[in-house]
């Protein structure tokens, strides 16, 4: 019953922030339950309790989300000055501070992107122009870490360079950066490994080595995450319950473990504070402390309830935690550790040491491996089936013998060998790894919460229930509905009849989905940005895909090789099932597409004025393609009809008003449904006689937050003046429009 409360109270967490229910909602919906539940329970009391528990319970959860959303405050007129505050988080790109400057924003709290080190704590002023926060692409199956920050407070960003920063003159920070500068003139190798092991500090390290751990699903241990920190203080309870065995004291008061968990606790509040007080530490803390309480206690063999209670505590602190894939992680590790641990545990008992500890390592690797699966894919978008292997290589070597002998290296008087020797074990690691380095898998198509959800609730049932009856009705119901499921996904992409077209939110640039009937996929364009080394594609038009299960496209076309257009195609080309590219008369351009398509074979055409491409029922035509190095290569772009039954779409690159113009005087059908607004917007294009020509239904503008003249007012308004209702993806998020050949449907993604 316990668990079940607190499962309710997650989920009204989870549906209070996304539907964003309001503290009126939970009163009301509380009057009317209170007044319903006694008429359809009036002869089970048992019951009733029981249903008004959960309610309660959901309705907490609701509330607690409500009361931890503030309210948003107004951009203030500062816009360009100076600001300073106090960092209250901290990553190696981005900090989050709570500003005293200009006093009009005392209180408020800001973003600013920068990669110099400023520990939490430490005073920063910084130099830069104040925007407010808007959450970023938009788009289905993502929640932006901009909303997620919204709702916990941060409702400004500060484009700018941070000019200063204060070290904080608390003890901790002292203590931590004592501890960073004892690793760096060690002399070790692969000191941004220990310095993320140890204090949490993962800035020094490199991208090669992130992608290794990464690939070879390890990445956790370079984080102080659940896992981390239970080894860390699993070894400090096992070596002080080892030390006291020897004290007969403590045998007549309590037992070595109780005594052991006491001591531990402290240790534990005192790491998380060493190690940067992130907020993955602190729910790692939170729940470590919950489980030595049990100890204490004498409630270790009810411990899945502790798991419980300590996300209870987590999430009525940080309900937004909720959110987070630590958070996520960490819980089904423990969970499924727990779960493993009860179901086996008499089993392992019976065996010799080395072989008990051996076969429990494999098996929990095994078990968190599978039973985070939906979790890493929801998230990740890839994983490696071969993980446990890895964990089990990495994990004794990092977490049970290097990160031990780091902080006996940082504390010890001749550290430096101590450190030289734990840097040498993790170059050792680092270098099986990357000698076993098999076996991941990307891309994998996301799971749905649902599909996710069913999946965990699988999981745990074949663990939990004891009976072999009880798993056997349990899958005799859960697999149909699977089945069930899967076919009518199936059958809804193959024989579906409806023309879809899905404009991505990718700020400002362009990137359009075109399911066609019958599972056809067409991708026209990735977004990117200029002077970026964002990856577009791998962080927005990779998942987007991945989130309606796309890993095969038939046509990836470029209108134009404008980093706009073209930079997020390199990564689904390199990664995805491309059967066919195409590009206008001047092709893509120079770069790394041209090698992409020769290693992967994939077929390039050159698209030109007056083709057409037949897909069943949908009839595409190029309007314009044309290509002079003396151009402006806007200019050059595509200009796409596809019409399918008595709607049409028109997709039309960045063309300015002189390509609009030749069109007309061409006499190309350019009337069309649906307009794919000219370059953004820009005031060079939508002139009136185009729109006049086209007399679009709706027109689709695809462009970012905060560009200078971008959509000019006068483009906009010359729609207005027609009578053309304007989506826009910087507003509405990702646009879909679909239509079965006689009229439109338009959805909208805006949070």
């Amino acid at each position: 019953m316990f668990v079940a409360s607190i499962s309710a109270f997650i989920a009204g967490i989870y549906l209070g922030a996304v539907q964003n229910y309001t503290i009126a909602y939970v009163v009301i919906s509380l009057c009317i339950l209170l007044f319903l539940l006694p008429f359809f329970f009036r002869y089970d009391l048992d019951r009733l309790s029981v249903i008004a528990l959960l309610i309660a319970f959901f309705l907490t959860g609701i509330l607690r989300v409500s009361l931890a959303v503030p309210e948003e405050s107004p951009v203030p007129d500062i816009i360009t000055n100076t600001y300073s505050g106090t960092v209250v988080e901290s990553s190696r790109a981005t900090k989050v501070i709570k500003l005293d400057s200009p006093v009009a924003l005392n209180g408020t709290r800001a973003i600013i992107r920068s990669e110099q080190h400023a520990g939490i704590g430490d005073n920063i002023i910084a130099a830069g122009t104040l925007k407010e926060l808007t959450s970023n692409f938009k788009n289905p199956g993502r929640i932006s870490w901009k909303w997620i920050k919204r709702r916990e407070g941060t409702f400004y960003e500060i484009g700018g360079d941070i000019i200063s920063i204060h070290q904080a003159p608390g003890i901790l920070e002292r203590i931590r950066r004592y501890c960073a500068e004892k690793i760096d003139a060690s002399g070790a190798a692969h000191t941004g490994v220990i310095k993320a092991l140890t204090i949490g500090d993962t800035t020094g390290l490199n991208d090669t080595t992130k992608d290794l751990f990464l690939q070879t699903g390890t990445s956790h241990i370079l984080s102080i995450s659940g896992s981390h920190f239970a080894v860390i203080t699993g070894i400090v309870f096992f070596i002080v319950t080892f030390l006291l065995r020897f004290n007969l004291r403590s045998r007549q008061k309590g037992t070595d473990r109780q005594y052991a968990a006491l001591i531990t606790i402290p240790f534990a509040i005192a790491f998380m504070f060493i190690s940067g007080s992130s907020l993955p530490t602190v729910r790692a803390t939170i729940t470590i402390v919950v489980y030595m309480l049990a100890i204490i206690f004498d409630r270790s063999r009810h411990i899945e309830n502790g798991l419980f209670l300590s996300a209870l505590a987590i999430l009525t602190i940080y309900p937004f935690s909720l959110f987070s894939p630590s958070f996520q992680l960490t819980f089904i590790c423990v969970l499924f550790i727990i779960l493993v641990s009860k179901a086996c545990g008499q089993r392992l008992a019976r065996l010799p040491g080395f072989l008990r500890w051996l076969l429990s390592m494999i098996l929990i690797t095994i078990t968190t491996t599978a039973g985070t699966l939906p979790v890493v894919l929801y998230h990740f978008y890839g994983f490696n089936p071969l993980s446990a292997i890895h964990n089990l290589i990495s994990i004794p070597l990092l977490c049970i013998i290097a990160t031990p002998l780091s902080l006996v290296g940082i504390i010890a008087p001749f550290g430096d060998y101590i450190l030289g020797l734990s840097g040498s074990i993790i170059g050792f690691t680092i270098a099986i790894l990357d000698k076993i380095n098999w076996g991941y898998i990307y891309p994998v198509i996301r799971p749905s919460l649902s599909e996710a959800i069913v999946y965990l609730i699988a999981a745990v049932s074949l663990l939990y229930f004891k009976r072999k009856i009880v798993r056997f009705a349990f899958f005799a119901l859960i697999l149909p509905v699977v089945f069930v499921t899967t076919g009518i996904a199936c059958h809804s992409r193959f024989n579906n009849k409806d023309l879809c077209i899905s404009y991505i939110d990718v700020g400002l640039g362009d990137a359009m989905l075109v399911e066609a009937p019958h599972g056809v996929r067409l991708l026209i364009d990735g977004g990117g940005f200029y002077g970026s080394n964002f990856d577009i594609g791998r962080s927005v038009i990779g998942p987007f895909l991945l989130a309606k299960k796309v890993v095969t496209l038939d046509y990836v076309i470029n209108t134009h090789p404008h980093q706009d257009h073209l930079a997020g195609l390199q990564h689904v080309l390199q990664y995805f099932n491309v059967r066919n590219f195409a590009a206008g008369m001047g092709g893509p351009g120079p770069g790394n597409i041209q090698n992409i398509l020769s290693i992967r074979k994939i077929p390039l055409s050159l698209m030109q004025t007056g083709d057409g491409l037949r897909i069943g029922d949908v009839d595409i035509q190029v309007f314009h393609s044309y290509f002079s190095p003396d151009r402006n290569i806007n200019d050059s772009s595509l200009v796409l009809r596809i019409r399918y039954g008595d709607m049409s779409f028109l997709l039309t690159g960045d063309i300015g008003e002189d390509i609009e113009r030749s069109l007309i005087m061409r006499g190309a059908d350019v009337r069309s449904s649906v307009l794919k607004i000219p370059h953004h917007g820009s005031r060079f294009s939508s002139t009136a006689e185009f729109i006049r020509a086209v007399r679009p239904q709706v027109g689709i503008l695809s462009v970012g937050p905060g560009v200078k003249g971008i959509p000019s007012n006068e483009a906009v308004a010359r729609f207005k003046a027609y009578n053309v209702p304007v989506y826009r993806t910087d507003r509405h998020g990702c646009i879909r429009v679909c239509t079965d050949g006689k009229k439109l449907t338009i959805h909208t993604e805006s949070r």
